[in-house]
C-alpha cells in the first residue's frame, strides 16, 4: 500500500456519487457502494446529496473497516461511500463484487473537472505542480445552481479554468457561470472586491496553496493594481485598500516632495504592506485605478459610498501626516474645497468692479475647479460658483441705461433677468464646507444689486415717462395686446393652447424654456429675428388687472368671470375655452381632468389655462425654500405639454406679471393693501406713475427698489414698478416648423443666453476689439477672378501694420486662395467679415457659442445655420473641415493649425 494517497473534499465525493449514480441507472445494476481509494479521513457531513443520489461517508483504513461498512445497514437505495487507501489485491474479489464498477476507483480531479465543463481535452498546463492544487479548488467552487457552464469547445485551457474561479472567488456575481466568466478580471473588479468584507472573508479561509496561486496568478495578469492589493492582504490592511489608493495618488504624485512627503511615504509602506512597499509605478498604477473606480462611482449610483471612500482617504492622509495633500486632490472633498475657496478669493479681490486681468485669474480658477471630477456631488455649491463667476463676468461689462422703455424691457429679458436667476444662487449659497465663500458671495451679491438698482431706477423713470405721454407705441407689445400681436398669428397657423403662469417672471421663463427645448421636440419661434421679445404688464402689475386684461384682449380689471367672458369676446368666431387652476384636476388614473383633456384635443378650439403655482408660493413660500423653477416644479405644465405635443398644438407660454423676492431687507416706507405700489407721494426708491395704463386711479406710487414692502413680509411680492415685475415674457413653441407664423423667425439650437452666461468675458471683448481693429469694406464690389483678391492688403490692413504681422483673420482675407475659393461660392461673406470671424475665433482658442458668433456677425441666430455653411465653403480647402458647428448646432469650431497649414502653408 502506498505511504500515501490524496484526500477527498466534499466536492470530490460528490462528482464521483453523481458519476457512479449514472452508471448505476444506465446499466439498471443494483451495486450501491462506491469505493474511493483516498485517505481515510473525512472533515464533510456524514450524508451527502449529489442531484437525486444520497449517500453516507464512511473512512476505512483497513481492510476490517472496509468490511464492517459494507455490512452495516443503510436504507434502500442508499449508496455508501467508502474512503479507503486499500487497493484492489488488498480488498479482493468478494469486497469488489459488491462495488460500482467491481473495483476501487482512484481519485482524478481533472476528470471530474473535465466532465464538469464539458472538455474532452485538458490544456498539457494543467498537468504541471504549480497547479496541482487548481483541479480541487475548481471542484470545491463549482456553483451550487447548474454547475460551470459548458465550453464552447473541447478544449479547457488554463486561462478559461483561472478566469472561472476567479469570477466565483472575486467577482459580485458568485460565478454564476455567465458569459462574463471568461473574461479576465480587471483591476476596478478587484478594487470592488475589497470593499465586500464577506468576500474578503471567505478568501481568506481558502487553502493557502490556491490563495498564493490565485494572487499570482492576478499579480501576472491584472499587473500592478493586484500586486499592491495582495501585498495589503498580506499585512492585513485590505479594507482600506480604495481609500490608500485615493492617498496614494497625491502621495506618489510626480511634484510631490519634501521631507513631509517623504516621511508619509515610509510611514504608509510600513502600516499598509508591512515594510514590503511596492515600486513607485506599481503604486501610481494602483492609485489611477481607485481614482477612477471611484469617479465612475460618483457619476453612477454609488454616489455615498464614494464619498465615504474619499472621507476615509482623507483620515489616511491625516493619519500619515500629510493632510495638506488633500487640497491637491482632484477626487477628493478637500480638493474641491481648496479650489473653490481659491476661485471666491478671486471673485473677492475683483470687485467692486473686476478688471480684464481680473477676469483672466478668474477663468483659470473657474477651469481649475471644474478639473475636480466629482464635481457631480457637489453639484449645488458648483452652481453657485457657476452663477458667481457668470456675474464677475457681467459686472465687468461696461453698465448702461435704457434710452426707451422698449429698450430696457428687451436688455431686462436678454439680460438683466439672467443675472437675476445667477443672483439668486449665489444669495442662497451653501457656504458650510467653505466658510471663506461667504464673504465672496456677499460682496458679489451686494455689487450686483447695486448695478442692478441703478437700471431699475433708470428703467422705472423710461416707464413712467412713457406712461404719462401716451401708453401706447407700435412695436411694444402690452399685456392687453399680447393676444392680438403674438396669440393670433400663432392661431392663424393651428389654434394654440395659452398657458399663462400667474406670476412668472423672465428669470423663471429662461429656466422653464431651456427645459422644454432640451427634454421635448419643441422648436421656439418669435416675432424678432434676433430673439425673444417682451410685454410690458399693466400699472400697477396686479393679477387683477395685468391678468384680466391680458385674457380679455383689453385694459380692464376683474377676476375669473371677467377673464372667461373676455377671453371667449377676444376670440368671437372662433370655438374658446378657458381654464383655470380649479378646473384641472383630473380623477382617478387621469392628472388633467377630462373637460381640459377634451378640449385640448378639439384642434378648431383656442384653449386658455392659467397656473397659479408660482404666484401662490410668492405668498407662501416653497417648501424647499428654492428660488428655482422647472417643469416638474408647475403643478399640470408636463401634462399641459405633453397632450399639446401629442395632438400638434402650439403652446404660448406667458405670464400676467413678474415678481421680486424677499431679501430680507427691512424697508417698510409706509403701509397699503397692495404689497408694492400705494397711494401718496413718492420717497425714495418709488416712482410716482400716471396715464391711461394706470388702472388703479390717475395716479399711483409705486416702488422701483426691490426692498420696499408695504405689507407683511412674504416669500415674494408684485405690484411695483421694477423691470422684475413689469417684464412679461413671451415663450412660443410650435411642433413643427409649418406652423410658424409667416415672417416669424424659428430659434434653432443655441439658447438665448448672453454672451457673458457661457463665454470668459476677456476672450470675447479681445475678440470683438480685435474685429474691430480689422479694415474697412472696399469701396466698390466686383467679381474676383482667380489670383485676384477682391480685398487687398491695403484694405484689410489694420493703421498701415505690415502684412507680415497682420492677424490671421486678416491674412486669410487677403489671400489668394480665398479669392479662388469665391469662384465657387455664390454670395459668399466679403472680406472683412472673414477676418472678425477668423480673428475671433483664433482669439477664443478656436470655439464659440453659435449666439456670440451671431451677434458678432450682426446675423439672426436662425440665420447662422446657412451662414456657416457659405464660410465653411471658403474655408474647407479640398474637403478638408477648417470650421464647422459642433455640440449639436451650439458651438462654431474652428482647426486653427488647419487654417493656417492651408492657407499660410505652416506645417508646425
Amino acid at each position: 500500500m502506498p505511504t500515501s494517497v490524496p484526500a477527498a473534499n466534499q466536492a470530490v465525493v460528490e462528482g464521483e456519487l453523481r458519476r457512479a449514480a449514472r452508471l448505476v441507472d444506465r446499466g439498471r445494476r443494483l451495486e450501491r457502494v462506491l469505493l474511493l481509494r483516498a485517505a481515510a479521513e473525512w472533515r464533510g457531513p456524514t450524508e451527502v446529496r449529489a442531484d437525486q443520489a444520497v449517500a453516507r461517508v464512511a473512512p476505512c483504513p483497513t481492510v476490517l473497516s472496509v468490511l464492517d461498512a459494507i455490512s452495516a445497514p443503510r436504507e434502500s437505495g442508499t449508496y455508501l461511500v467508502v474512503l479507503t487507501p486499500c487497493d484492489d489485491d488488498e480488498l479482493g474479489l468478494s469486497v469488489l463484487s459488491c462495488a460500482v464498477e467491481n473495483a476501487v476507483r482512484p481519485i482524478n480531479r481533472w476528470d471530474l473537472v473535465a466532465e464538469d465543463f464539458g472538455a474532452r481535452l485538458l490544456d498539457p498546463r494543467l498537468s504541471k505542480s504549480e497547479w496541482r492544487w487548481l483541479a480541487e479548488s475548481l471542484l470545491d467552487a463549482k456553483p451550487r445552481e447548474g454547475g460551470w457552464r459548458r465550453l464552447a469547445g473541447p478544449l479547457l485551457t488554463l486561462e478559461t479554468a483561472l478566469n472561472r474561479l476567479t469570477a466565483v472567488r472575486f467577482s459580485s456575481t458568485s460565478g454564476s457561470g455567465g458569459a462574463a466568466d471568461e473574461e479576465q478580471l480587471d483591476g476596478a473588479a478587484l478594487l470592488e472586491w475589497t470593499l465586500a468584507d464577506h468576500r474578503v472573508a471567505r478568501f481568506v479561509t481558502l487553502r493557502q496553496e490556491e490563495r498564493d496561486g490565485l494572487g499570482q496568478w492576478l499579480s501576472e495578469t491584472v499587473g500592478p493594481v493586484a500586486r499592491v492589493i495582495f501585498r495589503m492582504l498580506r499585512a492585513g490592511q485590505l479594507a482600506d485598500a480604495v481609500p490608500l489608493g485615493l492617498a496614494v495618488s497625491e502621495l506618489y504624485a510626480p511634484d510631490a516632495d519634501g521631507t513631509d512627503v517623504i516621511t508619509a511615504r515610509v510611514r504608509a509602506e510600513e502600516r499598509f504592506f508591512g515594510g514590503q512597499a511596492p515600486s513607485y509605478a506599481d503604486m501610481r498604477s494602483f492609485a489611477e485605478a481607485s481614482e477612477s473606480l471611484v469617479v465612475r462611482w460618483s457619476l453612477g449610483g454609488n454616489a455615498r459610498l464614494a464619498g465615504d471612500l474619499c472621507d476615509r482617504a482623507q483620515q489616511v492622509l491625516r493619519g500619515l501626516g500629510a493632510e495638506q495633500l488633500a487640497g491637491a486632490s482632484p477626487i477628493l472633498d478637500a480638493g474641491f474645497d481648496a479650489r473653490l475657496a481659491a476661485l471666491t478669493e478671486v471673485i473677492a479681490q475683483a470687485l467692486p468692479l473686476p478688471r480684464a486681468s481680473d477676469l483672466v485669474a478668474l477663468e483659470a480658477a473657474w477651469e481649475r475647479l471644474g478639473e475636480h471630477r466629482r464635481t457631480v456631488a457637489r453639484s449645488m455649491e458648483v452652481g453657485t460658483a457657476a452663477a458667481a463667476v457668470r456675474l464677475t463676468r457681467w459686472l465687468a461689462l461696461p453698465a448702461g441705461e435704457p434710452r426707451t422703455l422698449r429698450d430696457g424691457a428687451t436688455t431686462y429679458l436678454r439680460d438683466h433677468a439672467w443675472v437675476d436667476r445667477a443672483l439668486a444662487h449665489v444669495e442662497r449659497a451653501d457656504t458650510a464646507r467653505v466658510p471663506s465663500a461667504r464673504a465672496a458671495y456677499g460682496m458679489l451679491y451686494e455689487a450686483v444689486r447695486e448695478r442692478r438698482a441703478a437700471f431699475d431706477r433708470a428703467f422705472a423713470k423710461r416707464l413712467a415717462a412713457w406712461s404719462e405721454r401716451s401708453g401706447e407705441t407700435e412695436d411694444l407689445v402690452l399685456a392687453e395686446n399680447l393676444l392680438e400681436r403674438v396669440a393670433r398669428p400663432v392661431a392663424d397657423r393651428r389654434p394654440p393652447l395659452i398657458i399663462v403662469l400667474d406670476g412668472m417672471s423672465a428669470a423663471v421663463a429662461c429656466e422653464l424654456a431651456e427645459d422644454i427645448v432640451s427634454t421635448r421636440r419643441w422648436i421656439e419661434t418669435g416675432r424678432r429675428d434676433d430673439g425673444r421679445e417682451p410685454a410690458i404688464a399693466t400699472i400697477p402689475s396686479v393679477t387683477r388687472f395685468s391678468r384680466t386684461s391680458l385674457l380679455c384682449g383689453t385694459l380692464r380689471g376683474g377676476g375669473q368671470t371677467e377673464e372667461k367672458a373676455g377671453f371667449a369676446t377676444f376670440w368671437r368666431g372662433r370655438p374658446s375655452v378657458l381654464f383655470h387652476k380649479g378646473e384641472l384636476r383630473g380623477g382617478p388614473g387621469a392628472h388633467l381632468a377630462e373637460p381640459v383633456l377634451t378640449a385640448i384635443r378639439e384642434l378648431p378650439k383656442v384653449v386658455g389655462v392659467v397656473l397659479n403655482t408660482i404666484d401662490d408660493a410668492l405668498d407662501r413660500g416653497r417648501e424647499d425654500g428654492q428660488p428655482h423653477w422647472g417643469l416638474s416644479d408647475i403643478a399640470y405644465l408636463p401634462s399641459l405639454l405633453d397632450e399639446a405635443w401629442r395632438i400638434g398644438r402650439p403652446v404660448i407660454l406667458t405670464s400676467d406679471h413678474g415678481h421680486v423676492l424677499d431679501h430680507n431687507d427691512d424697508l417698510h416706507p409706509a403701509s397699503a393693501e397692495s404689497a408694492r405700489y400705494r397711494l401718496g407721494a413718492p420717497g425714495e426708491g418709488e416712482i410716482e406713475i400716471r396715464g391711461p395704463r394706470v388702472l388703479a386711479g390717475e395716479s399711483i406710487v409705486a416702488a422701483w427698489d426691490e426692498r420696499i414692502r408695504y405689507t407683511a413680509r412674504r416669500a415674494g411680492y408684485h405690484g411695483g414698478a421694477s423691470p422684475a415685475e413689469m417684464v412679461i415674457p413671451i415663450l412660443v413653441f410650435v411642433p413643427s416648423t409649418e406652423l410658424v407664423p409667416s415672417r416669424w423667425a424659428e430659434y434653432g439650437t443655441p439658447v438665448h443666453a448672453p454672451v457673458w452666461w457661457d463665454t470668459p468675458v476677456s476672450s470675447t471683448a479681445t475678440a470683438q476689439a480685435r474685429a474691430n481693429a480689422v479694415g474697412r469694406k472696399a469701396k466698390g464690389k466686383g467679381v474676383s477672378r482667380p489670383g485676384e483678391t477682391l480685398f487687398g492688403i491695403e484694405d484689410l490692413a489694420v493703421g498701415g501694420v505690415p502684412a507680415e504681422v497682420l492677424s490671421d483673420g486678416v491674412r486669410v482675407a487677403s489671400s489668394e486662395l480665398l479669392a479662388a475659393q469665391r469662384t465657387f461660392v455664390r454670395r459668399a461673406p466679403e472680406g472683412p467679415e472673414i477676418a472678425r470671424l477668423v480673428d475671433a475665433l483664433v482669439a477664443a482658442g478656436g470655439k464659440l457659442p453659435v449666439t456670440n458668433v451671431a451677434a458678432l456677425m450682426d446675423q439672426p441666430v436662425f440665420r447662422m445655420s446657412g451662414y456657416l455653411a457659405q464660410v465653411a465653403k471658403l474655408l474647407n480647402v479640398d474637403g478638408y473641415v477648417v470650421l464647422a458647428e459642433t455640440d449639436g448646432g451650439r458651438t462654431v469650431e474652428l482647426n486653427v493649425a488647419l487654417l493656417r497649414e492651408q492657407f499660410f502653408g505652416d506645417r508646425s
